[in-house]
């Protein structure tokens, strides 16, 4: 019996178009189509919920073979008053496409909740009520043609909102972007001129701000290039003209531009970016993280410059979360042993308004290499970090995550015990209303 962490790498267009996007979150058995996804039923949980009021945070994880009829979303609840981090008490998971894992999910202002899926070429959203439980937004599923288009698997940023979760974004492989308004109750509209025409699909983010819209030609997790647009001010005003208005220089392609991902911090002076190369996904270790500055005005705003890069260490960084609140300036990598028998652990760093990284005192967290993925909750305060471990010999996915409070200096503790989970799939951290 051999245990081996399966990373986010596994891109799976072909897979969601095909229905077949369960798989598409982790190395199912062999390979891609393999049968041997399984599921054991509902997640069972290291530690339980309920007990206290204090709700820290909600998670929601897309499970694609939650039931035998459909999939769901799973709901699980950090209180940091019973120290507990467990099932959303008096949960009841909404149904969505059975072996259908999704193209991501997203929160809009900790109200609302959303995902496509390629197999039903559909949108769904909910509402995020005070208790956790979801409830299907108005017209929830919306018909979404290009949906199959969208790529998929752990560490793609193919769907994402922007700070003030009033627009939600797509990409396609193809090389579009739709674009939907976020309206009242969280009912989705299709911006006027979306869609967009982009050089090439992959990895979205937007600057802190919300000024500026990225794309990293992730394509065979060998990023390339990095398209850049200005996003319209009007885009988000019910009934106006939207625009995404290319930055000068764009698509930007120089070898210090080769990114997989890239964060915006929250200052929205700065982007931070990682290959997500790494020796046990494609034979390749690149030990850094990279800055850019955005330029903010004049003709050029929003065009990016290489700032340098900060080692770390001998742990490759196959994905990296950024502080999103006002008053932080953390940024924390994740990726998995060259091995592939484990996680490595955290590395953590500052960022100085001069867009400097530099290494945590107490950095790296060795107590939080339980995962290759990880996510703030809104206000900065905890770090969730989530990954899955195959067993060749029950040909079985186990996935874990942990919450971490974020201490003085970034220092990661975990309050609660790891929670394990039987089926899982992509995740989202949001803050109570």
């Amino acid at each position: 019996m051999t245990m081996r962490v399966r990373g986010f790498l596994m891109l799976v267009a072909g897979l969601a178009a095909m229905g077949l996007a369960s798989c598409g979150h982790y190395t199912c058995g062999a390979g891609f189509g393999s049968s041997s996804c399984t599921s054991s039923g509902p997640p069972s949980l290291s530690s339980s919920g309920g007990g206290g009021s204090a709700t820290a945070a909600f998670v929601f994880v897309a499970d694609a073979t939650g039931t035998s009829t459909t999939g769901t979303i799973d709901g699980y609840t950090l209180n940091t008053t019973a120290s507990t981090f467990g099932a959303t008490p008096s949960y009841t998971a909404p149904a969505t496409p059975l072996n259908d894992g999704g193209v991501g999910l997203v929160v809009a202002q900790k109200k609302y909740l959303y995902t496509g899926y390629g197999s039903t070429n559909t949108i769904y959203g909910w509402s995020i009520g005070t208790d956790g439980n979801l409830t299907a937004v108005s017209a929830s599923p919306y018909a979404a043609p290009f949906m199959s288009l969208v790529p998929a698997g752990f560490g793609t940023q193919s769907i994402m909102v922007n700070p003030a979760g009033t627009l939600l974004f797509f990409s396609t492989f193809t090389g579009n972007i739709y674009v939907y308004q976020i309206g009242s109750g969280g009912a989705l509209t299709a911006a006027i001129g979306s869609p967009f025409s982009a050089p090439f699909g992959g990895n979205l983010a937007t600057d802190g701000l919300g000024n500026y819209l990225y794309i990293t030609d992730a394509s065979g997790h060998a990023g390339t290039e990095i398209a850049a647009y200005v996003i319209g001010s009007s885009c988000a005003t019910a009934g106006g003209a939207c625009t995404l208005t290319v930055v000068p220089g764009s698509p930007f392609a120089s070898a210090s531009d080769n990114m997989w991902q890239v964060q915006g911090d929250s200052t929205g002076k700065y982007l931070i970016g990682t290959t997500g190369q790494s020796a046990a996904v494609n034979g390749i270790d690149n030990d850094f993280l990279y800055v850019f500055s955005i330029t903010t005005s004049g003709a050029n705003a929003g065009a990016i410059t290489p700032l340098g890069s900060v080692s770390t260490g001998t742990n490759s960084p196959v994905s990296i979360a950024v502080q999103s609140n006002s008053n932080g300036n953390l940024v924390y990598s994740f990726g998995i042993e060259d091995s592939a028998l484990g996680f490595n652990p955290v590395d953590g760093f500052s960022l100085n308004s001069a867009g400097a990284l530099t290494a945590l005192s107490t950095s790296p967290f060795s107590n939080a290499a339980v995962g290759d993925l990880g996510e703030f909750d809104q206000s900065g305060s905890f770090l969730f970090v989530y990954g899955g471990i195959f067993n060749s010999g029950t040909q079985a996915v186990t996935f874990q995550m942990g919450a971490f409070d974020v201490g003085s200096g970034g220092a990661l503790t975990e309050p609660t015990s790891t929670l394990t989970l039987t089926n899982g799939g992509f995740f989202v951290v949001t803050d109570p209303q």
